[in-house]
């Protein structure tokens, strides 16, 4: 490469003599100035060795493979017209008496003008060889065909990031503004929707990326539910909002968010309500190592507090927890591995760290799995709140949330019964203690959770795998997980005597038609790639759900999109003595009174009720 760019920069110094001289007169200047043509081509080369020229990867290559070929043309140029001017002066002269070059100035930029465009055109020259005639013929059965849905800024970043790495034929851009339709981005034609379908049907398409980042959810709703027709992958740029928090990068293509697919757009939070427990306090949150407690403690960190102390009874789950939390502040955390049962432990990281607000959310919530295992649930739900919730009223803090779940209204299972009793803990500590603030924050599915239908699903899609649903008809609620917290951090905030907070959760979603589309946006076709299998309702689960014991008990509150209810409550001496039974019951280990005290605290509870 060195040659060639030594023979590109003679030719440019012998155009430039060309331009500046008479042709007759070429050869005669040329011998006078020789000495000073070899010097400045010395330089020039000696300038592209030191720029680090040739360290840059030709087929990668972007811009700044022209700003560092500028730079070493000029530096090339100016220290020769520097060396020059310093030889002509009156103090080199004097003593070395060195024969100036002579080399007219105007020779000297159009020479670094001419060298510059030659050796810009070789190596664009070299790339497009390389890149169109080797390596992309070879490649070319690797090609993924995709067309990109929007041709805005994001959409030529994303263009630029896959023509960079070389596995995609991008065919079109698509776009709904009428505006674009017609034009040309990076040569591409800009299409509509419909041109768009007409293209695959003539030359089937692998995927379409969707590169619309600021779109809301309802929209972005609406544009998945065209690409569907096209029975083709559908990826996506995260989201604005993913973008800001520092969960994804601008350029990151990622499966199509299930938020997407449910059209539910975040109504920006009260900032008022989400610092007022937490900027500069000491926070406590129970279960840190769950996928609720690991985004609630990552809220809790955008927003300043003094300390953040994690307990968590999984000892892999608390590890990865503080690396990832760690990465997010600088803020004081506190790993702890232990249990909400030992009363010793909370009391004691309740007093070392003067903890003022506490999130309540380590809880077993799997229903099959507590079905199996009542006692162990009883044990860790119930038990553990009201350990929990001893030991808070012997501290300084001041504010406790329990998160909740929509299992606990009328419940079928254990688990849902064993929510609802500890929150009839918290509704009766309230009531003993007005100037302490208790809360609860019952919802529903969250998205991407552990033990949500929507990894498993996901996960079946992947190694082709029958789908499995439980029933045809199946309902449930969901919610993105960082709506979810920050309502609950907003709804504590709310919580003065022991409210039962609901949180809006939108329409009921069928998981059925919730697999079909997972499956239609990788590009998959229902009952013929993948096969749905209905497995039947397991124990204690039920066909809906519902977040209300009583409707017509709902208030609204000042966010519209959290009710308050006050859900009833037996009074405070039975309530002490059933679960006094309950816990003596559960220490001798004996299942057939815990659970019949469980029915006497719940009489709701009613296991046919899912069937």
């Amino acid at each position: 490469m060195l040659l060639f760019d030594a023979v590109i920069l003679g030719l440019s110094t012998l155009v430039a003599f060309a331009v500046r001289f008479e042709p007759s007169s070429l050869v005669y200047y040329y011998n006078e100035l020789s000495e000073g043509i070899w010097v400045m081509l010395g330089m020039q080369l000696l300038a592209l060795l030191v720029s680090g020229l040739y360290r840059s990867v030709l087929r990668y290559a972007g811009a700044e493979l022209l700003m560092m070929l500028l730079r070493s043309i000029l530096l090339g140029a100016g220290f020769f017209a520097l060396l020059d001017l310093m030889i002509e002066s009156e103090i080199i002269q004097k003593y070395w008496k060195i024969e100036e070059y002579n080399i007219p100035r105007s020779i000297i930029v159009m020479g670094a003008s001419f060298s510059f465009l030659g050796l810009l055109s070789l190596r664009l020259a070299i790339r497009w060889i390389v890149r169109l005639h080797l390596v992309e013929p070879k490649q070319a059965q690797k090609f993924q065909r995709v067309a990109i849905y929007g041709a805005g800024s994001a959409g030529l970043q994303l263009f630029e990031s896959l023509r960079q790495e070389g596995n995609y034929n991008i065919s079109a851009f698509v776009d709904d503004n009428t505006k674009l339709q017609g034009g040309l981005l990076r040569g591409k034609s800009i299409i509509s929707f419909s041109d768009l379908q007409n293209l695959h049907l003539n030359n089937p398409l692998d995927s379409v990326l969707l590169a619309l980042p600021r779109v809301n959810h309802e929209t972005r709703k609406k544009l998945l539910q065209r690409v569907r027709m096209l029975k083709v992958g559908v990826r996506v740029l995260p989201t604005a909002d993913q973008m800001m928090r520092g969960t994804a990068d601008v350029s990151q293509l990622q499966e199509v968010d299930i938020a997407d697919l449910l059209g539910r757009d975040e109504i920006a939070p009260d900032e008022r309500l989400i610092i007022q427990d937490i900027k500069g306090q000491n926070i406590l949150v129970t279960g840190a190592g769950g996928s609720i407690g690991m985004e609630l403690c990552s809220e809790i960190l955008r927003n300043s507090p003094n300390t953040l102390v994690l307990i968590e009874l999984n000892e892999l789950a608390l590890y990865k927890a503080e690396q990832a939390l760690k990465r997010l502040s600088s803020t004081h955390i506190v790993p702890c591995l232990g249990s909400v049962c030992d009363s010793k432990l909370i009391n004691n990281l309740l007093t070392e760290h003067n903890i003022q607000t506490v999130y309540h959310a380590a809880a077993y919530k799997h229903v099959p799995l507590i079905e199996e295992n009542p006692l162990e649930g009883l044990k860790n739900n119930v038990l553990g709140t009201l350990s929990l919730v001893t030991e808070c009223l012997k501290s300084k803090m001041s504010s406790f949330v329990l998160i909740s779940t929509d299992k606990a209204v009328r419940p079928t299972n254990v688990m849902g019964a064993s929510k609802r009793i500890a929150e009839m803990i918290v509704q009766d500590t309230a009531r003993r203690f007005p100037e302490r603030r208790f809360g609860i924050v019952r919802f529903g599915n969250v998205l991407d959770s552990s033990g949500s239908v929507v990894p498993l699903f996901r996960e079946q899609i992947n190694k082709r795998l029958p789908i499995t649903v439980t029933h045809p008809k199946i309902t449930r609620y969901f919610m993105s997980i960082g709506e979810a917290v920050r309502l609950v951090i907003q709804a504590g905030a709310m919580s003065k005597n022991g409210e039962v907070f609901l949180l809006s959760m939108g329409e009921p979603v069928k998981i059925r038609d919730l697999a079909i589309q997972m499956i239609e946006l990788s590009g998959l076709i229902p009952e013929k790639d993948i096969t749905m299998q209905y497995t039947g309702l397991r124990p204690g689960e039920k066909l809906y759900e519902e977040l209300l014991i009583d409707p017509n008990q709902s208030q609204p509150t000042k966010h519209p999109r959290i009710f308050c209810s006050e859900e009833p409550l037996n009074d405070a001496k039975n309530l002490k003595k059933e679960i006094n039974f309950l816990t003596e019951a559960m220490a001798q280990r004996d299942l057939s009174l815990s659970l019949d005290s469980m029915k006497r605290l719940v009489p709701e509870y009613n296991s046919n009720n899912g069937k």
